[in-house]
């Protein structure tokens, strides 16, 4: 993720997290034009996507003001906790709502505003619809490797929207062919990119396409999310909103009622393979010619040697020293922006990454790690720690009753466990 200045960028940089904190308050007369417009769509759109309304109760929060602004009345009894960074869902009053921080709605751009909105209204339906999945561990997108094959697929699929016929065909075929050959390199990484595709990439999907009014309209917003892909910092935790949207409009021209077989085991690759009818093998070399490959390498190789620079730096301070480990099951956020993925180690999270948990809480502005399988995060210390509230360099988490912490195995390092 990272800032862009035209509408375009826009359209991803708030699909992919990144954004920078609003200042303003929500407005309520604002905050009911937002929320009728996303009705009036979703009203339009009546099921026709995924075979039950989108529309459901939304609730727009601005943290650093402290208000907010409901599409209906609000419950009686205390709210729940909202999100600050992230939208999410949210259950309130016995209902399952959607919450909007302020700063993803640019008042400015109503396509985009809308976008979102129904990106979210995806989500607050997606339990029902049996498409909910893990996360998805896709350190291997920080690598040389999956970064040069990803993009390949990005601008393929770019091309395919873009096209017709025999054009369209060999753009999709050059598409799964780099699809392919990335995931031979990096063993697993199938089941991990299908994750992330089914949980998000079809939201972003969604909002294309419930938000277009003309088959032209979706075909463009895709080849923008397509291509604006490769100007994120990283691509762990971001690939799928660039590759979601593209697949889903060309399943939408190629395998028509292709939602209604989906699974939350399916793979999008998989069905639009399936879909064109011809064999997908593709010479790569020249495949790859297409689509400026040999560029793309060199600065991708120039890429690579910086980052092991901040690779070994990390690792110095996030595996090699002194460290406190936590479970990483729970909730919360986190801004994949400036990501660094750590290989065998996990990737590091520099902003905004939130925790709550069966022990407790943790909130990081300077760096976490989460492990490559997902089940632990660490972060620096440089005192010991004792007691229930714990502070580092950017980072501090609080304990809950029964959790305690402890030192661990390497020296300098502690471990927070079940109190005995």
């Amino acid at each position: 993720m990272q800032t862009r200045y035209d509408l375009n960028g826009l359209f991803l940089l708030v699909l992919l997290g990144a954004a920078t904190a609003a200042e303003a308050q929500v407005q309520p007369e604002l905050a009911k034009r937002y929320f009728e417009e996303a009705t009036k769509l979703c009203e339009r759109d009546a099921g026709r996507l995924w075979g039950v309304s989108l529309c459901g109760p939304m609730v727009i929060v601005d943290q650093a003001t402290g208000t907010r602004a409901t599409s209906q009345p609000e419950p009686e009894g205390p709210p729940p906790r909202f999100p600050g960074f992230a939208d999410g869902p949210v259950s309130w009053g016995g209902l399952r709502w959607f919450s909007f921080p302020l700063y993803m709605l640019p008042e400015k751009d109503a396509d985009v505003r809308q976008q979102v909105m129904l990106h979210g209204l995806f989500h607050r339906i997606q339990p029902e619809l049996g498409l909910i999945t893990e996360n998805g561990f896709n350190e291997h997108l920080d690598t040389l490797e999956g970064r040069f094959w990803i993009q390949l697929e990005w601008r393929a699929l770019c091309r395919a929207v873009e096209s017709s016929g025999s054009d369209r065909a060999v753009a999709i075929a050059d598409a799964l062919a780099f699809r392919r050959e990335r995931r031979r390199r990096f063993p697993g990484a199938a089941d991990n990119e299908r994750r992330d595709e089914i949980r998000e990439g079809l939201a972003s999907y969604t909002g294309v396409a419930a938000w277009a009014s003309s088959s032209a309209d979706a075909h463009r917003a895709a080849a923008l999310a397509a291509a604006g892909g490769e100007l994120q910092q990283s691509f762990v935790g971001n690939f799928e909103a660039a590759s979601g949207p593209a697949y889903g409009v060309l399943l939408d021209d190629l395998m028509p009622g292709w939602r209604r077989q989906l699974r939350g085991t399916s793979d999008l690759g998989d069905l639009l393979a399936s879909a064109i009818k011809r064999p997908t093998m593709t010479d790569l070399a020249k495949a790859a010619a297409r689509y400026d490959g040999a560029t793309l390498r060199t600065a991708e190789e120039a890429r690579d040697r910086a980052q092991q620079v901040r690779v070994a730096e990390l690792r110095r301070r996030f595996v090699d020293g002194p460290v406190l480990t936590m479970p990483a099951a729970g909730s919360g956020t986190s801004d994949t922006t400036g990501s660094v993925g750590i290989p065998g180690a996990g990737t590091v999270f520099f902003r905004n990454f939130t925790l709550s948990a069966q022990w407790g809480r943790l909130n990081a502005n300077n760096g976490v790690l989460r492990s490559a399988d997902g089940t632990t995060l660490s972060v620096p210390v440089t005192v010991p720690l004792q007691g229930t509230t714990l502070q580092g360099d950017g980072w501090s988490a609080t304990l809950n009753s029964g959790w305690v912490v402890r030192p661990a195995a390497r020296p300098g390092s502690f471990t927070i466990v079940r109190q005995n």
